[in-house]
């Protein structure tokens, strides 16, 4: 008797604590159910106490999974942004670029340094190189800027190449013969020719282009 009593109490006294987690008005009826106890109506107050348990769990758990969806899809909302954002800078990065690629003649990047017109280029400090830049054409610039720009990318060698950028009034003019240029001076203006002729003379300097020049100014 005295184990079927204690057993009774163990079982009320734990009904008791899941009381805690329900609303004071199932607790209050829980508690006037198991005033008079009996196996049965224990039984009954017992399995009544885990279904309100239950059924107060599920919005719990529906909350809980609700805030777990918002949560990923914040996170999602955040990677979205940042590959935004980082095309963006890329963007940004290309149009400032693009300020010198209308000036930067059309050639392939070099794919070693013993192709560019600079000897020993990979040994010279970054100083030594602006010092080799006079008298480049600007072919021979543009190649020296794009190998600089994928690989080391010194500030000091792109500012210096870039200063000697020069939008030339005749297309394509490092390809050209001495000859076809002297074709083509006649159509200049004469801030064109000007512009030619300071080109011509830091580059190849070549005289029969510079004497006509000089006749038609």
């Amino acid at each position: 008797m005295a184990n079927r009593l204690e057993s009774l109490g163990n079982i009320r006294e734990r009904a008791m604590e899941f009381g805690v987690y329900l609303p004071l008005g199932a607790y209050s009826k829980v508690r006037d159910e198991l005033s008079d106890l009996n196996s049965k109506r224990i039984r009954k107050a017992f399995d009544g106490l885990i279904e309100r348990g239950e059924d107060r769990l599920e919005p719990v758990e529906r909350l809980v999974r609700r805030r777990a969806r918002q949560a990923e899809n914040r996170v999602e909302d955040v990677q979205r942004e940042v590959a935004k954002t980082a095309r963006k800078t890329t963007k940004r990065a290309e149009a400032a670029t693009d300020t010198v690629a209308p000036k930067l003649p059309r050639v392939a990047a070099p794919k070693k340094a013993s192709e560019l017109p600079i000897k020993g280029y990979a040994g010279l400090t970054a100083s030594d190189i602006v010092s080799e830049l006079r008298g480049l054409t600007q072919t021979e610039l543009a190649k020296v800027y794009k190998w600089e720009r994928a690989h080391e990318s010194r500030r000091t060698i792109l500012d210096a190449i870039e200063s000697k950028f020069v939008e030339l009034p005749i297309p394509t003019y490092d390809a050209l013969t001495a000859e076809e240029i002297v074709d083509r001076l006649d159509k200049l203006e004469t801030d064109e020719l000007k512009t030619i002729r300071r080109y011509e003379a830091d580059t190849k300097d070549r005289v029969t282009i510079l004497e006509k020049i000089d006749s038609l100014i």
